[in-house]
């Protein structure tokens, strides 16, 4: 357990980010590392939410409800004393570095454009004072605070005024959620044993700033701009379909996320060539025969970190299955559900109730089901739905009545003949077989009225309640 209490900014380090999804960009000057700056601040941008006021006629209030602030990101101002061009041009892509007879860097032209399209990820590190003894965990190095902005754009320029005093330079910028940064591409952070490694879990899509206590060295300052070099990826992110009217299904709609790390080699295990796919592209392949395959992805640069799925062809349908049955005669308000996934699926799905509670994150087992139980609490047909983890678009939906009506029970089996008593073939008899239900003191009410459809009124409409 960290506590600690923070003083002093150590050393901040900006990296260039893709335009299209705030990734890190690889290769040669696309960071760098400075402790030039004198402030780095933040301030929070809230939205406020949507209050409800209503005033009944004779002028007292009738509901007065404040909306709940909405954290929307933070603006930022940055103070420096140092100012390295190639960060200035880092921040704001649109200046343009202006560089000496020798091709070094040594200042730079605004422009009126500012891009607010590109931007870079910022890390500041922080001394700390804690209780906590700096070196006592496996492979420490210190403590520090660890602050990462994963997606700043809009670096303006602030005002800059020239007087008998130290000249400073100020930089401003905002948050923007969704980056792309993941785990990112430094060892910020000790994992197993102590061995520094990107940071455990990757960055949110709604998470515009993250702190951590550290025990990994920050970067050392340097003046100019550095490469950033390609970590080892995770395994990439699979999503599997089929043709939709497709019949037999042998034609496999496969797509692989590889998080902004570049191609892949796909083998989709039939013996034809391994295929180079694009990251996050879509393509498809017919099989010719029916069968198992592995569906096998790996990374073009770094082939040892793969990701695999096996398909079951022909493909079943790509939309979950699924049975809700309330049979705890013990507790009519508990409902199972027994949700099925195909082959092509990541295993996972999401399941909601129906009932106003949080989805319910569930994954199936080796036969590709999982059963579950929910409890409700209030009386009501309720409509539930479950969503395929990986491709959220397949869904399924069923409804039930809560409570049950007599759970467990048989459905009555009913047949009828006619009366050979009765010469005019009027008098029908039925026999109802009970079984397989708990005995009643006087059995299954049967209730029977003319059919309203039928003005010859010789057919009979007949209610059988079970309770």
């Amino acid at each position: 357990m960290a506590c600690p209490s923070l003083l002093r900014g150590v050393v901040m380090r900006a990296t260039r980010l893709d335009a299209s999804c705030g990734r890190p960009m690889y290769g040669a000057c696309n960071q760098v590392v400075s402790d030039g700056f004198v402030t780095v601040s933040m301030s929070a941008e809230t939205e406020e939410g949507e209050a409800i006021s209503v005033t009944k006629a004779n002028g007292q209030i009738c509901v007065d409800e404040a909306g709940c602030e909405q954290l929307s990101g933070y603006t930022l101002e940055m103070e420096f004393c140092q100012v390295d061009p190639d960060l200035v041009q880092i921040m704001n892509p649109s200046f343009e570095i202006y560089r000496d007879y020798d091709g070094n860097p040594i200042g730079w032209d605004e422009s009126t454009e500012l891009k607010c399209d590109t931007g870079y990820a910022l890390e500041v590190w922080t001394n700390v004072s804690s209780s906590n003894d700096a070196c006592s965990g496996t492979g420490s190095q210190g403590q520090w605070g660890y602050l990462l902005l994963p997606w700043v754009v809009g670096g303006a320029p602030g005002d800059l005024e020239i007087t008998n005093d130290a000249i400073s330079f100020t930089f401003n910028g905002r948050t923007k959620v969704g980056s792309g940064w993941r785990r990112g591409p430094y060892n910020v952070q000790a994992g197993f044993g102590g061995v520094p490694v990107p940071m455990l879990k990757p960055v949110g899509p709604k998470t515009p700033r993250r702190f951590f206590v550290t025990t990994i060295r920050p970067p050392e300052p340097e003046c100019g701009c550095q490469p950033v070099d390609r970590p080892t990826p995770d395994p990439a992110d699979l999503y599997i379909t089929g043709i939709g009217n497709e019949s037999p299904r042998r034609t496999v709609r496969f797509r692989a996320d590889n998080h902004g790390f570049g191609p892949l080699m796909v083998d989709f295990g039939d013996g034809t060539p391994p295929q180079e796919v694009a990251d996050g592209a879509w393509v498809t392949h017919v099989y010719n025969t029916d069968g198992t395959y592995t569906i096998k992805a790996c990374d073009k640069q770094t082939p040892v970190v793969c990701a695999s799925r096996d398909v079951t062809i022909p493909l079943p349908a790509d939309e979950p299955t699924l049975t809700l049955s309330a049979e705890n005669a013990d507790d009519p308000y508990e409902v199972t559900a027994t949700v099925g996934l195909p082959s092509q699926s990541d295993g996972t799905a999401t399941i909601d109730w129906g009932d106003g509670t949080e989805p319910e994150e569930i994954a199936v087992g080796a036969d590709g089901t999982v059963a579950v139980i929910h409890k409700y609490s209030v009386p009501s047909v309720y409509t539930v739905t479950v969503r395929r983890g990986d491709i959220a678009t397949y869904r399924t939906r069923a409804a039930i009545l809560v409570p049950a009506e007599n759970p467990g029970a048989i459905p009555p089996q009913v047949t009828a003949a006619a009366d050979p008593a009765d010469a005019t073939g009027r008098t029908v008899i039925l026999t109802i077989d009970n079984t397989g239900n708990t005995p009643t003191p006087t059995g299954p009410k049967v209730e029977a009225a003319a059919d309203p459809a039928d003005a010859t009124g010789r057919t009979a409409q007949l209610t059988i309640n079970n309770a």
